[in-house]
């Protein structure tokens, strides 16, 4: 008899301690979702703060800013010296008989015309220049001098130039002097704002910056979109020997653009794959008008 109150004080302490932990636990769930639910809160109220901050220091610089409202408009770009013009367009909040407009582009200072209530002026750039000109206002000898957003260019080759960008999902490997990769290469492009198109696009294969292998893009979608090429080679190449691949179009106004895909060094133990984003644009007379080397981290004219 005693054994069996034994049996059954055992059983049941057994049984409190399995509802216990499942208890524990479910308390330790509810407080790591309650945890989660304050750090969501918390990251939602941190980001309606800064937000409300920005909004109120954006709101006090355009309320102590001389510039009511300033914008920019990209021209076609000129073939022969290959630049583009940009028009400045400024309003100031006041403007007398008196004020002299001009804006400052690192030191160079071009006056502006005034027609009405609004200065403007227009100046060539080179393709790979970066724009944030300085606004000087001067009226009775009192100069005032301040940026605004809107004469902000980041970009002119964006905007005169098709975008073009390539993703390569693989998996390569080297040995016995074979190179081989096998998945499929994603080629996003659209158009320019001025509508300039790629009329023609291949993959292109070098060793040692020689052809050993094209394939042809169709390009059907003169609105741009996505392209897939399903790739699967093998490649002989010797030790120090460089391979590389390209994405290589030719847009509607006859300028080249290669963009890279691969290098790979054979025989390197310290080769990165994927390598850094390489770019390039070469006029119709052969000139590189445009160089990024994401290697060098630098954009170099």
């Amino acid at each position: 008899m005693k054994k069996q109150t034994a049996y059954i004080l055992v059983a049941t302490l057994i049984v409190l301690q399995l509802y216990s932990l499942v208890k524990i636990n479910s308390l330790q769930s509810r407080i790591e979702n309650t945890n989660n639910t304050i750090n969501s809160v918390e990251n939602r109220l941190d980001n309606q703060i800064n937000s409300i901050y920005q909004n109120v220091d954006q709101k006090l610089e355009a309320q102590a800013s001389l510039i009511h409202n300033s914008s920019t408009k990209v021209g076609k770009l000129d073939i022969a010296t290959l630049t583009v013009p940009i028009k400045f367009m400024i309003e100031p909040k006041t403007v007398t008989e008196t004020m002299s407009v001009s804006l400052d582009f690192n030191g160079e200072i071009v006056r502006l015309e005034k027609s009405g209530l609004q200065y403007s002026t227009t100046k060539n750039f080179e393709i790979s220049d970066r724009i944030f000109p300085k606004i000087i206002m001067e009226d009775t000898g009192v100069k005032n001098i301040e940026e605004h957003i809107g004469l902000r260019v980041s970009n002119i080759k964006e905007q005169v130039f098709p975008y073009i960008f390539a993703r390569f999902s693989r998996q390569s490997s080297y040995g016995s002097n074979e190179y081989r990769t096998k998945g499929h290469l994603d080629i996003d492009y659209k158009p320019s704002q001025d509508n300039n198109t790629f009329i023609d696009m291949k993959y292109v294969i070098k060793v040692d910056d020689e052809i050993i292998k094209e394939i042809p893009v169709l390009l059907e979608k003169n609105n741009g979109g996505t392209y897939t090429l399903d790739i699967d080679d093998k490649y002989s190449i010797n030790d120090g020997q460089i391979l590389t691949s390209n994405v290589v179009a030719v847009d509607s106004f006859g300028f080249t653009h290669e963009y890279l895909v691969t290098h790979f060094v054979a025989g390197s133990n310290a080769q990165r794959e994927p390598y850094f984003e390489q770019e390039k644009i070469i006029a119709p007379n052969g000139e590189i008008i445009y160089l990024f080397d994401e290697n060098n981290y630098e954009k170099i004219n």
